[in-house]
């Protein structure tokens, strides 16, 4: 008898193993140093770009077949000053334009996931800039490694709509176009002991 109920309490324990791991398998992911934004424009002078590695985040995912199956939540902050262009002139006046002072903290977050393939994902994204949060429909590109998800994508912005007046120099001698391209290169490291262990 005792045996029969060992059995049963082993039976059942791994019964709710896999069930946890089939109905409860969100994982939890945070942005590793591997990671790259960039912001591209264009001046009255030259083209510029300003580029941050110092971003942070974390994100719920799902894994399931060597795929993501869903992704519950996913949130990045990236700190204003953390961007530079080579140049602080231009670097001092993006982030009075950016109103880095008051609103340090450029943040991206998912909204809603509307269609994942084995490669791709659209998704609804709020984007918030100098006080001003906007959404837009954004299409990224991922892969999979041994520790985490790669997410890869690009997006075109405007400073107007985010109530931004793009910056300027030289006494307003040389102006910044209005319209810009964000691109990313992120790595979501999984922080769990089964690092992309996903269900089968």
């Amino acid at each position: 008898m005792k045996q029969i109920f060992q059995i049963f309490r082993y039976v059942t324990f791994t019964s709710l193993i896999i069930f946890s791991v089939e109905v409860y398998g969100q994982d939890s992911f945070v942005l590793a140093t591997n990671q790259q934004f960039k912001v591209e424009g264009t001046s009255t002078l030259h083209d510029w770009e300003m580029v941050s590695t110092k971003a942070e985040g974390n994100a719920s995912i799902k894994l399931v077949k060597g795929k993501i199956a869903s992704i519950n939540s996913l949130v990045v902050d990236l700190p204003v000053t953390s961007l530079k262009s080579g140049k602080n002139a231009m670097d001092k006046n993006a982030y009075e334009a950016l109103q880095a002072n008051k609103n340090p903290q450029i943040q991206l977050e998912l909204v809603e996931t509307e269609a994942i393939t084995d490669e791709l994902v659209k998704a609804k994204i709020r984007l918030s800039i100098a006080g001003t949060s906007n959404m837009a429909n954004w299409e990224v590109s991922y892969k999979l490694s041994e520790d985490g998800v790669l997410f890869l994508g690009s997006h075109r912005i405007k400073f107007s709509d985010f109530k931004v007046d793009p910056p300027k120099a030289v006494f307003g001698t040389i102006k910044t176009g209005d319209e810009l391209e964000l691109s990313f290169e992120t790595a979501f490291k999984q922080t769990s002991e089964t690092a992309f262990k996903s269900t089968n």
